[in-house]
């Protein structure tokens, strides 16, 4: 239990840490995101939503259960759609959930930290 406990503890910090990089990107705005010639920012955003949905998949079922008010299959939706289907991202979509989908998904779970 205490392993499993513990394993939950630290996935939970890896998804703080992605969002609060979502949130560097966030901050820097819009035209910076969305400048064509440079997809820097982008990229990383793909990487970062990916990695965010990999660690939610690793949550142990119990605790995703424990949440039904989180869209876990649309989390789940959105990385196979950027792994799979790269060369026709719609990068507003990444933009929102940097933006707006990332930060729910922590108050959600309860790790907001404002």
């Amino acid at each position: 239990m205490t392993h499993e406990f513990d394993r939950t503890d630290a996935l939970l910090a890896d998804i703080r840490d992605l969002v609060r990089h979502a949130r560097l990107i966030t901050a820097r705005g819009r035209d910076v995101f969305f400048d064509r010639a440079d997809r820097t920012q982008q990229l990383a955003a793909k990487a970062i939503v990916i990695d965010l949905q990999t660690a939610v998949e690793r949550l142990p079922a119990e605790y995703r259960e424990k949440h039904p008010e989180v869209a876990w299959a649309e989390l789940r939706a959105m990385r196979n759609y950027l792994a799979h289907d790269y060369a026709n991202t719609d990068y507003q979509i990444v933009w929102n959930a940097l933006a707006t989908d990332f930060p729910r998904l922590l108050r959600q779970l309860g790790l907001a930290e404002d």
